[in-house]
């Protein structure tokens, strides 16, 4: 066979230009992190209104939350080797379907301790679906437009996160607390069977592990048409080294310093993030807004998040981890000036609006950028490791301050611990831009050059 039928089809994807084949690609991303973070913030909303059909008291939604998240985090680990052993595909619609039907469950829930059952269960799915919807993404994008790529899909999250809260404003005072946990799960439904149809596997997924299967031609042919792939097409790797799984490639070369501060960047960010949107409904009627104030409030911040979460995809395509420095910040001094008393409830609301959008943008930042510090091969288990420390933070940071709001800490007190791990976040960021940029790193982090052209002549 010549070397001319030779294509390492990984390469031509990460330099090629924007095709339909990409484009739908996001599509399903979004999609597939909308419904995610409709049935994520679903008992987030609704925790008031949970509370007060189960005549709790409100240190009690820390039980229901923690376990929750304890089930995200195992979901992130196991769903990321399932994604890295099976595909990208199997893994995420595995765990759509994982998250849905626990949902559609929910409202059967007699206790406090049946609901948080039911979240751990529908949490496993929920932490799977990132890890594989990232490094679905991430393999599909050109190089230049990965960050952006999975940040886009996660306004598909923030969107829904929006999109929840206003089901639960709306709602609630008419249907009751199980009309959000029905409209996620219904709907969770309907998204796996149109992802198990239509959703394309990840193409460098399959050049890695079955380079010779007829599935990989038909898709590459479809992701790349200018590259004239033939049926004595050959597909190989450019980087032969990383061809074989294992967990010593999440600490080879810089990843030996990259794997352990993108691991202290999400637990810290985790801290700041998921338990602040965790007990922001809560925060907010305890602040003096009523019910649906808060249900609003919190779908504001979402859609703040949105906005948010685009420019910060932009900056850190073109800038690196630092652009997260700024966003980790401003989200440290919103929650922070949060707890300042005497204020009115239009500022109490936009404070927090702007709290919820620059955390959020912190989260998706460092969403966006995790994908490409590790190899093909390792990546769903690299995405989902990751994610995995914030999750463990997830299942610390809610139910501490479950036990703080117990022992009638000031709640000044309890933003101030909310908010002060994001400090740690922008440290850890700034470390990874330094790693960006040293040496060993310089090939897998520099710009994406023009595509070249790969026909061969008639």
């Amino acid at each position: 066979m010549k070397s001319s039928d030779e294509i390492d089809i990984a390469q031509v994807l990460e330099n090629r230009r924007l095709g339909a084949f990409q484009l739908v690609t996001l599509a399903f991303g979004f999609l597939a992190l909308f419904v995610n973070g409709l049935d994520y913030s679903a008992a987030n909303v609704g925790a008031p209104a949970i509370l007060r059909a189960f005549h709790a008291e409100r240190s009690a939604m820390g039980f229901v939350f923690g376990w929750s998240f304890f089930g995200i985090f195992l979901g992130s680990v196991l769903f990321g080797i399932i994604g890295d052993k099976y595909g990208r595909k199997p893994g995420l619609v595995l765990a759509v379907l994982a998250y849905s039907i626990p949902a559609l469950f929910t409202p059967f829930a007699h206790s406090l301790e049946q609901l948080a059952l039911f979240r751990f269960l529908a949490g496993l799915g929920i932490g799977g679906a990132v890890p594989n919807t990232i490094a679905l993404l991430t393999e599909t994008a050109p190089k230049r437009f990965r960050v952006t790529f999975v940040m886009v899909a996660f306004v598909g999250y923030s969107s829904g996160n929006a999109s929840i809260a206003q089901v639960a404003a709306w709602l609630i005072p008419v249907l009751g607390w199980p009309v959000i946990f029905l409209v996620a799960g219904g709907l969770g439904l309907v998204l796996s069977i149109v992802l198990l149809v239509f959703l394309s596997e990840s193409v460098p997924f399959l050049a890695a592990v079955r380079p010779d299967s007829a599935k990989l031609r038909r898709l590459a042919a479809r992701a790349a048409p200018e590259a004239a792939i033939s049926p004595n097409t050959r597909f190989v790797s450019r980087k032969q080294a990383e061809t074989k799984f294992s967990l010593a490639l999440l600490f080879s070369s810089y990843r030996r310093t990259a794997t352990p501060l993108l691991w202290l960047a999400f637990f810290a960010e985790s801290l700041t993030y998921m338990t602040f949107s965790a007990w922001l409904a809560v925060i907010l009627e305890s602040a003096g807004l009523s019910p649906k104030e808060a249900a609003l409030t919190f779908s504001y911040g979402a859609f703040g998040a949105i906005l948010a979460i685009l420019i910060f995809g932009r900056l850190i395509d073109r800038f690196g981890p630092r652009a997260a420095v700024l966003s980790a910040v401003l989200a440290s001094a919103a929650i922070m000036y949060l707890g300042r008393g005497g204020a009115s409830s239009v500022a109490i609301a936009t404070v927090a609006t702007l709290a919820m959008a620059a955390a959020a943008a912190t989260h998706q930042s460092l969403n966006g950028l995790v994908g490409s510090f590790y190899p093909t091969i390792v990546r769903g288990n690299g995405v989902g490791l990751a994610t995995g420390m914030g999750r463990i933070a997830a299942i610390v940071g809610p139910v501490i301050v479950g036990y703080l709001i117990a022992a009638k800490v000031p709640q000044q007190q309890v933003l101030y611990f909310i908010a002060a791990p994001d400090l740690v976040v922008a440290a850890a960021c700034i470390g990874l831009d330094i790693l960006r940029r040293s040496p060993s790193a310089r090939m897998d982090f520099s710009p994406a050059r023009p595509a070249p052209n790969i026909e061969q002549p008639a």
